[in-house]
């Protein structure tokens, strides 16, 4: 290939590279502000939670008791944080995929000049890692007994 071929392709990757890297950008911008909600107990209870799942908000309507009971309450709350969890899974999903596409696509730059770097070993395949981080573990209560230290206001605080 001559030097100007090479050239030209080198030019055109680092275009697309920085295509991705703007892509990727926007998108970390999207799923911070991403917020999915989900209902339990004829709409009841009703959770919303971010881009990775986590739970950021419960809202428990006052009429909840009337037609259900206190100790099944956790498992309501459970049952819509986990359809709402696995909506913002399927919807992160959606929005990497042109990314992982494109990513897949990225040419090898050792195929222009030897012993460079790939730029598909400079750009992040999405933001898998982003979906796949660990979630944060609360300390778990005493047996038998529910509380909030973290001075949330937004999160419900049950005491028996």
């Amino acid at each position: 290939m001559s030097n100007d071929a090479a050239r030209d392709r080198v030019t055109d990757v680092l275009a697309r590279l920085q295509d991705q890297l703007t892509d990727i950008a926007a998108l970390q911008k999207k799923q911070a502000a991403l917020r999915l909600n989900a209902q339990a107990a004829d709409g009841t209870v009703e959770v919303t939670v971010d881009a990775r799942g986590q739970l950021v908000k419960a809202v428990i309507d006052k009429s909840y008791l009337d037609d259900h009971d206190f100790e099944d309450l956790g498992d309501h709350i459970t049952e819509a944080a986990r359809a709402a969890a696995e909506d913002a899974s399927r919807r992160v999903a959606e929005m990497l995929a042109p990314i992982n596409e494109r990513h897949k696509e990225f040419p090898s730059f050792s195929d222009i000049v030897e012993n460079i770097p790939d730029p598909k070993d400079l750009v992040p395949p999405g933001l898998d890692a982003f979906v796949e981080a660990p979630r944060r573990q609360e300390p778990a209560a005493p047996s038998g007994v529910g509380y909030d230290d973290r001075g949330d206001a937004d999160f419900p605080t049950v005491r028996r």
